[in-house]
């Protein structure tokens, strides 16, 4: 009796193995039509809806995946034999790369975001297929834009998760660094956070000074409600390395402007102004503290003539010129107050130097913007 029952059940496993057989090489067989079949709407090019014609790379891309994953199981005689190899590597290698582009494409938009991502998601997952062997990799791309995009979506972890995989490629490594640097600027809670992130924002800013964009980082750490770790001395070490980079200089302008230390920031950024004079928001900033500078000394000679002393309005008066002066050059540069709003700063010159003419000109656009 004991003998019957091994046999009958090596009987029925073997009935098993071969029907496990036969329903990989129908799945396979079943995947690789539906890859044939969105390969044909692609050749077709019948598709003229772009999120549609991705939509078909992706669906010959997965199903193709899918066909050789059945395809390459053990037979009965466990050997992998696969049928359908050169279907299925013609088609990924033909049009796997264009995954990017659909990627790309698809995550910009908010309602294809998460196809966009899948998209990319699956060029990472083929790359693994030995029917890629020895083709173009670009998989540092790859895990840029989905990095990229995940930060746009607010998801740090994987946005922080994909920079560290793109960080690994020499043609992502900068654009990965920045999008970690980011991700922990969004992520600071503590002192030991905002360390670390200055200390990249440092590395940063030192491989490339002239990149305004670390230098808004600077600035953005600066203005965040923590701990500022000397920040002043980070940009005295720029200024004593290079002196004639208009930016360390404008970084020390708005720390002083912040601090309220007019004079300190008119100093700063006008030797800013000298390095670049294009630079619209600077001149603004410049005008800005003169006119602040005024208003001080303006109150001291008001205190002072309280008590009857006999003091020059000029002491104050001389600040509001020269601020005027610098508003007009922005007015100048910036007509329909696209980079900043000049005519509330300027308004208040002409009406304190008593050029009632302009001030004049100025009121009607007081309240348009």
């Amino acid at each position: 009796m004991k003998k019957i029952s091994v046999f009958l059940l090596v009987f029925l496993n073997s009935i098993l193995v071969v029907s496990a057989q036969e329903d990989a090489r129908k799945q396979a067989d079943r995947y690789n039509r539906l890859a044939k079949d969105n390969e044909a709407k692609v050749d077709e090019r019948s598709i003229r809806d772009s999120v549609l014609y991705y939509n078909a790379i992706y669906n010959v891309v997965n199903y193709s995946l899918k066909s050789d994953e059945f395809d390459r199981m053990p037979n009965r005689r466990n050997k992998v034999q696969p049928k359908l190899e050169e279907d299925n590597k013609m088609r990924l290698n033909r049009l796997y790369p264009i995954l990017i582009d659909a990627g790309k494409y698809l995550a910009k938009q908010d309602n294809t975001r998460s196809q966009g991502i899948d998209a990319l998601n699956l060029y990472l997952s083929a790359r693994k297929s030995p029917l890629l062997v020895g083709s173009v990799d670009e998989s540092g791309v790859a895990s840029y834009y989905l990095a990229y995009y995940y930060l746009k979506a607010k998801d740090y972890k994987h946005a922080d998760q994909y920079a560290n995989e793109a960080l690994k490629y020499d043609e992502t490594a900068k654009a990965a660094a920045d999008v970690k640097a980011e991700c922990m600027y969004e992520q600071m809670t503590c002192e030991i956070d905002s360390v670390k992130y200055l200390a990249v924002l440092k590395h940063l800013y030192n491989t490339d000074p002239t990149n305004e964009k670390y230098f808004s980082w600077i600035m953005r750490f600066y203005q965040k409600p923590t701990a500022k770790f000397n920040l002043e001395d980070f940009v005295d070490g720029r200024l004593e390395e290079n002196a004639n980079s208009p930016i360390p200089w404008i970084l020390k302008g708005e720390i002083a402007m912040h601090a309220e230390r007019w004079e300190e920031a008119v100093d700063a950024y006008k030797q800013a102004d000298e390095l670049d004079p294009t630079r619209i928001p600077l001149i603004y900033n410049i005008g800005v503290c003169l006119n602040q500078l005024g208003m001080q000394m303006r109150d001291s000679v008001m205190a002072q003539k309280k008590k009857g002393e006999i003091v020059s309005e000029t002491l104050y008066t001389r600040f509001f010129a020269e601020a005027r002066n610098y508003l007009e050059r922005v007015r100048a540069k910036d007509p329909r107050r696209n980079k900043v709003d000049w005519v509330g700063p300027l308004y208040m010159d002409y009406t304190i130097l008593d050029d009632k003419i302009k001030a004049n000109e100025l009121e009607p656009m007081l309240e348009t913007k």
